[in-house]
């Protein structure tokens, strides 16, 4: 019995050798991203206590418009890298860290490069401004424990990116599995 082994185009760009994308770089974003996405999926909101610097100790800022990518891969890693962003912000927000801020370096270039996006679609636009808000809050010294009306604006921010993001990362892949003849066994010439 042969087994065929299909590869998609994605991964067959990681052998062409004609590309300025670091595939390597972009894996190890993605890994952190699903890790990410899989300890998150046991809350209702985002989670800041997490392992930065040992885990999650990429630079997420600097991956946040990756030219060379499609519109897709391009897209989850934005939305993954300012969804870590909005938890190492949690984790000092909350006071139960400060990886992202014990760099002042660090911290600078994080907030400058969400600072410079531009032309996102309104949802990846408002988690932007989620991952703003909450470096404007850290800012201007702001901790959601001693202020009640921030904390619930954070919360109500965290909720939502879950939600929006985070579950719907699940959904839509589960969705795909179920819908797309790729994952049956059809391909192109199959009739799928």
């Amino acid at each position: 019995m042969t087994v065929m082994v299909k590869i998609n185009e994605r991964f067959q760009a990681l052998h062409t050798h004609d590309t300025q994308v670091d595939w390597v770089a972009i894996q190890a974003v993605e890994r952190d991203i699903c890790l990410l996405y899989h300890q998150l999926a046991d809350y209702s909101h985002v989670m800041g206590d997490l392992y930065y610097g040992d885990v999650f100790g990429l630079p997420y800022w600097e991956y946040l418009d990756v030219q060379g990518l499609t519109p897709e891969q391009r897209d989850f890693v934005r939305v993954g890298c300012l969804v870590l962003l909005f938890a190492m912000a949690s984790d000092v927000l909350d006071g139960s860290g400060a990886y992202l801020t014990m760099d002042p370096g660090r911290y600078a270039a994080a907030s400058a490069a969400v600072r410079s996006l531009t032309g996102l679609s309104d949802d990846v636009d408002r988690l932007a401004g989620a991952v703003r808000h909450a470096f404007a809050m850290i800012d201007a010294g702001a901790g959601t424990w001693d202020q009640p009306e921030a904390a619930m604006d954070v919360n109500d921010l965290s909720t939502w990116i879950h939600e929006r993001f985070v579950r719907r990362y699940f959904e839509d892949r589960a969705r795909e599995f179920s819908t797309n003849p790729y994952y049956r066994g059809q391909g192109p010439d199959d009739g799928g």
